[in-house]
């Protein structure tokens, strides 16, 4: 059975394509019980952890923040918005990878 990357993102927490790991987190805020969804992503070449520092809406619930988290994604995913990292070569290999997302065709087996 095939699923969906976003289906398996939302679901399972994380897809691997290419070379990299994309996994959904969460960040706390200092001094406060809040957790904001984040993005996390594990490239093979550098073989570091990379966080997406675009922002990513809370929700009012835990759902509703995976589910921003998906739709920023998607978003980076579409063109309209570039990825964030702290390293430009992070961010060049990144979208290069996530073109195989934009078709909807592509699964995750």
């Amino acid at each position: 059975m095939t699923v969906s990357w976003k289906r398996q993102l939302r679901e399972n927490g994380f897809i691997e394509v290419g070379g990299f790991r994309i996994e959904l987190t969460l960040e706390n805020t200092f001094m406060d019980i809040d957790y904001i969804p984040r993005i996390a992503v594990f490239w093979e070449e550098d073989g570091r952890w990379h966080v997406l520092r675009n922002s990513i809406p809370k929700g009012r619930t835990l759902e509703e923040g995976w589910d921003n988290a998906v739709k920023l994604l998607e978003k980076i995913v579409a063109g309209e918005e570039k990825p964030m990292f702290d390293d430009p070569s992070v961010e060049r290999a990144f979208l290069e990878t996530l073109r195989v997302l934009i078709s909807d065709d592509f699964k995750i087996r």
